[in-house]
């Protein structure tokens, strides 16, 4: 039977891009599906959506759209709508756009093919909706044998949960993806040696919220003990924690942080706001002192710690002095890495009725002026590195330097390492002497050169 090929569009971020993999390994499992680059040579196209804020949905709308005109014009056979978008708006979805051959929400990756590969026409199938009160084993039946990776060989993200029990009030998430489910432990360490096992030396863990991992399988916050047993692969070099809640770093993941030798010395924590109001408002649980408490425990414990994070300005009630306190925190705190959203009224979020609102405009001078004060300090923390040898992850070129990544660096949303005049083959380990420091990169040369 001739293969049916498939071009994936896969939106959002990289949770979204895990879910992408394990649909493409359920369509390519036993050779009927075979992946095509881009969509130009496709017969089926596979659009995985965001709906996270307003400007995901437009991007995802927009693809889906421009698959639909291909398939008017006949360049492809169907469309296939999958994620967030689907699972969030399917009534709304199924209704404007009649033409989408399966609409499938976030747990139906084995369903799809019943699509994809049906000889008929249309078949547009129902969504699993909100129900997620079905049992842990049926969220993660299986772990793909083929999943089918994105990234590039040496780098995976692997997903160890779904859904957050938090209640943030500017976010929709809980609302679609559903409280918060850990995959067991065991299936993470299959699915992490696995990983190794097809090139992956830097595994970069991520879920909604990957510190609450544990409490409902083992009633207990069991993200070190998962660190733990993540640390006796071999061949795993880099094992990277994203998207980690503040108010749930304990002493004990910490420390096991510190003493796990290839735990790398990086974290990403998104605390969202410096202004303890606006905390408040937002429901996130903390406090800016908590905060500063928990960047000492941080530091104290691994002193060349790498700590991302990510503010949310333009949120309702957000005043000129709440926005003063947010600014005096990034001064203060010295973060090595830094982003900044603007706020998106989401509807269905409590976020959504709370006034007084602030405009696009004042939301956007705010998210500029706090990324031109946190430019100086990301370039003082790159400034300590220069004549310092460090090991570097070769990932391409640029000209005739190498493009590489630090333990400070998580792919795609961090700085880079430029190594001038060097060789190397991509996914390989290169020693190198920091040369100069430049707000978000570093320029090296090869240890010793």
């Amino acid at each position: 039977m001739e293969k049916v090929r498939i071009g994936l569009v896969s939106l959002g971020c990289p949770k979204n891009l895990v879910d992408s993999e394990e649909l493409l390994g359920a369509l390519t499992e036993g050779g009927r599906g075979q992946l095509v680059d881009g969509d130009a040579a496709a017969d089926v196209v596979v659009v995985n959506t965001c709906a996270f804020i307003e400007s995901a949905k437009r991007e995802s709308l927009a693809a889906i759209r421009a698959a639909l005109a291909r398939k008017e014009r006949g360049e492809i056979s169907k469309v296939v709508v999958a994620g967030c978008l689907a699972q969030r708006y399917a009534e709304t979805l199924a209704r404007d756009l009649p033409d989408v051959d399966g609409l499938f929400g976030i747990q139906s990756a084995t369903q799809i093919a019943d699509v994809v590969f049906a000889r008929r026409g249309a078949m547009v199938l129902p969504v699993l909706g909100n129900n997620f009160v079905q049992p842990i084993t049926e969220k993660y039946p299986l772990i793909p044998p083929s999943r089918v990776r994105a990234t590039a060989p040496w780098t995976a993200y692997l997903k160890i949960s779904e859904g957050c029990d938090h209640a943030c009030t500017f976010c929709s998430i809980p609302s679609f993806r559903g409280k918060h489910r850990s995959k067991p432990l065991e299936r993470i360490v299959t699915e992490a040696k696995r990983l190794v096992d097809s090139g992956a030396i830097e595994l970069n863990l991520i879920a909604q919220d990957t510190t609450a991992y544990g409490m409902d399988l083992y009633k207990e916050l069991a993200l070190p003990r998962l660190l733990a047993e993540l640390g006796k692969i071999a061949g795993l070099k880099w094992v990277r924690l994203l998207y980690c809640y503040p108010t749930m770093m304990t002493d004990r993941l910490i420390q096991t942080m510190a003493d796990t030798p290839n735990v790398a010395h990086y974290v990403d924590i998104p605390l969202q706001h410096g202004d303890d109001g606006m905390l408040k408002r937002m429901k996130r649980g903390g406090s800016v002192s908590s905060y500063y408490r928990l960047l000492e425990r941080l530091r104290t414990a691994m002193p060349d710690i790498a700590v991302r994070t990510t503010f949310l300005v333009g949120f309702p009630g957000e005043d000129a002095a709440a926005f003063e306190h947010l600014s005096a925190f990034v001064r203060e705190a010295r973060f090595d890495r830094l982003g900044v959203f603007e706020y998106s009224p989401e509807e269905g979020t409590p976020g959504f009725e709370l006034r007084p609102r602030v405009s696009e405009r004042i939301a956007r001078q705010r998210r500029r002026a706090l990324m031109a004060l946190q430019q100086p300090i990301s370039l003082a923390a790159n400034q300590v590195l220069v004549g310092r040898e460090l090991d570097v992850l070769v990932e391409g070129h640029e000209g005739e330097a190498l493009i590489a990544r630090s333990w400070r660096d998580a792919p795609e949303i961090d700085g880079t390492v430029r190594v001038r005049g060097a060789q190397a083959e991509l996914g390989s380990w290169l020693r190198v002497r920091i040369t100069a420091a430049e707000p978000y990169d570093l320029i090296a040369e090869v240890s010793g050169g």
